[in-house]
């Protein structure tokens, strides 16, 4: 069996607090979602100008429960076209030109 002695018990404790802020520090930088940067409301103009990428993250953002809202439609419907474009981006540009 060691025994240590205060003067390394000291030193151990010493180095476990100076570590304590980076580790604390490291974790509040988090990867940026990009479903965070999306916004709650679209107007119809600015949904169809919207390209692939674009759409997959309001998609993403729907998905992981953010309510999204196209002018003119409930949050509801504003899903379901948004899903639909996910899927076939033309269906959708047809719904929302009627």
């Amino acid at each position: 069996m060691r025994i240590y002695s205060r003067r390394s018990l000291f030193g151990l404790t010493a180095a476990a607090a100076a570590t304590a802020p980076i580790v604390a520090l490291a974790s509040d930088f988090e990867e940026l979602d990009p479903s965070d940067l999306v916004p709650r409301r679209f107007s119809v103009e600015k949904f169809l100008s919207l390209d692939t990428n674009e759409i997959y993250d309001v998609h993403l953002a729907v998905r992981r429960g953010r309510g999204i809202i196209i002018d003119g439609y409930t949050r509801s419907e504003s899903r379901a076209i948004i899903e639909l474009a996910a899927e076939d981006p033309a269906a959708a540009r047809a719904r929302l030109t009627r």
